[in-house]
């Protein structure tokens, strides 16, 4: 039996590999204590169910040490022309001195794609990290379904 590289082992470990940057940010509310914002980013979703575009929303309230808690709303379009929806919540951790914060996030999923249905009411939940200079992130996870 051939054995697979190191590529397709990483890949094979995670349901959902994740890579986008921002689009646009909005300030939506500042004081002494604490800073909402809402992000759009756009990027790349490859996995072991399906692979194509991913687009999210993400409203951000973060506190003074630069931690923040999050509420994620996205979109994913297969490479075959099906939709994924998704919401969850998520942490961000304090960046570090090079401006990556650790991420966490778990939320639901839902699709119409008959191919995909067993993806229905699944949760999600993801691992990763954001570079806040750079305005990027990369998160990957795991699917917890009822199907295949």
């Amino acid at each position: 039996m051939a054995k697979a590289s190191s590529k397709e082992r990483s890949s094979a470990k995670y349901d959902v590999i994740i890579k986008a940057k921002a689009t646009t940010n909005r300030i939506v509310d500042i004081s002494n204590e604490i800073v909402r914002f809402e992000g759009n980013k756009k990027g790349q979703v490859t996995g072991k169910h399906y692979s194509g575009v991913h687009w999210d929303t993400v409203e951000s309230t973060m506190l003074a040490d630069g931690s923040a808690t999050l509420t994620i709303r996205y979109l994913h379009m297969t490479n075959k022309g099906e939709s994924i929806t998704g919401t969850g919540t998520g942490t961000l951790m304090t960046p570090n001195q090079r401006g990556i914060a650790k991420t966490t996030a778990e939320g639901m999923m839902w699709t119409s794609a008959p191919r995909l249905s067993h993806l229905n009411g699944g949760r999600w939940s993801v691992e990763g990290e954001v570079n806040i200079i750079k305005e990027t992130v990369e998160v990957k996870g795991n699917f917890t379904t009822l199907g295949v």
